[in-house]
């Protein structure tokens, strides 16, 4: 499987999240000031991209020629996260992880969350991340596998998720009409491994979570 993981420059991953999800077949972008985070763990990325408004000018010194520098000017109609996931479809994945794409803007967060849609659209699994959090879209049913933390929750994206249902989890629901804020899923609990999850029309995300 290839996977390409990319680290913007919102709360930092910690290592042990990073190297849980790093192998030697991944392609690794650094987003900005998300490079601060691989310099600070004597990491070097393939790739090092963005405006470059928010990294310093010690850790862009420090990369130029050691990595492959993509610089875009500060006025575009794009994210340097959504550059960043470009870059990333060139490499034909299978798989794309977002690390540092939560944190304290949360207009940022809101953003990054379509690229998760972007991604879904082109049959591209992925996932943004944090230490807490796992996200992910879904536009068809499928099975869900406790791997990550003990709650999952669930909302609609853009419109509403028709027909969605969900069983091996503490309160299973059947044929509901999911909506954006809905609380009626908010913090389930797994009370089985592998979860069933159904739905007839829509774009699910899903929340792993965990304290």
């Amino acid at each position: 499987m290839k996977k390409v993981i990319i680290v913007s420059g919102g709360k930092k991953p910690s290592l042990s999240l990073y190297e849980s999800l790093y192998d030697d077949t991944c392609r690794i972008i650094a987003v900005d000031s998300g490079a601060e985070f691989f310099r600070e763990n004597g990491i070097t990325p393939h790739v090092l991209l963005g405006d470059f408004d928010s990294i310093t000018e010690e850790t862009l010194r420090f990369f130029e020629g050691r990595t492959e520098v993509i610089r875009y000017d500060t006025v575009k109609d794009f994210t340097d996260t959504e550059a960043a996931l470009e870059e990333a479809f060139k490499e034909k994945p299978d798989e794309i992880v977002l690390l540092g794409c939560t944190g304290n803007r949360l207009d940022h967060f809101i953003g990054n969350l379509s690229l998760l849609e972007k991604a879904l659209r082109r049959s591209v699994k992925a996932f943004i991340m944090d230490d807490h959090n796992k996200i992910f879209m879904m536009d068809k049913p499928g099975i869900i596998k406790k791997e990550f933390g003990d709650y999952i929750s669930f909302q609609a994206f853009r419109g509403p998720v028709k027909g969605f249902g969900v069983k091996g989890v503490k309160y299973p629901l059947w044929d509901y009409e999911l909506v954006l804020g809905d609380s009626m899923n908010v913090s389930n609990e797994f009370v089985e491994k592998y979860i069933s999850v159904t739905f007839q029309e829509g774009i699910l995300m899903v929340f792993m979570t965990k304290d």
